[in-house]
């Protein structure tokens, strides 16, 4: 839809020129590229620092194959760093959205059925969740229930990072660097 667009690139024009923003948010909770890679930080925390790293082109799931975009990143370091790659991403969003309803087959869409049994074993997979890299196990016995679950969600992978955003900062600084990482702690409680 075009008003998302209008939106976005209205956005964008306010955090490339409004003054008073760009001075609180640059400078704010530094994060070198060799300590985001250090840190295994992850999804717009690391983009945020420079650090070209994307599951959907770096190992490509589902369509993303097929799709063209570009992996946003920035190497301010900071929340304002974060804050450009955040809006980007959303314009690239855009893109893949529109691709996506381009490209689908004609026909008629019918309801999945759910496998009930899953065979013995075990498998390891990861997609580019909105806060970064989201990794899943699981593990079978060859019933309908699985034997173990254990998800590992970018906002755990993002925590160390904060620590050491923090460093040298302000009280004042640690609501807009830990919303800038945009957690969902109740995520890292999963499995």
């Amino acid at each position: 839809r075009p008003i998302f667009r209008e939106r976005t690139a209205y956005y964008a024009r306010v955090a490339q020129e409004e003054s008073t923003l760009i001075a609180r948010l640059s400078k704010v909770g530094f994060l070198s590229k060799e300590d985001a890679i250090r840190l295994n930080a992850s999804g717009p925390t690391a983009r945020g620092s420079g650090v070209d790293r994307d599951v959907r082109r770096d190992d490509p799931h589902l369509a993303y194959s097929e799709l063209q975009f570009k992996v946003v990143t920035d190497d301010h370091n900071d929340v304002y760093g974060r804050t450009l790659v955040r809006i980007g991403e959303l314009m690239q969003t855009y893109d893949i959205i529109e691709q996506v309803i381009d490209g689908l087959p004609e026909g008629p869409i019918g309801p999945a059925r759910p496998i009930r049994k899953v065979s013995a074993g075990e498998a390891v997979t990861r997609y580019e969740a909105p806060r970064g890299e989201d990794i899943h196990y699981v593990r079978s016995n060859g019933t309908d229930k699985p034997e173990r679950v254990k998800v590992r969600a970018p906002t755990l992978a993002n925590l160390p990072s904060v620590a050491r955003m923090l460093e040298g900062g302000f009280l004042a600084d640690v609501p807009i660097v830990v919303a800038a990482m945009d957690p969902c702690f109740s995520c890292t409680d999963r499995g």
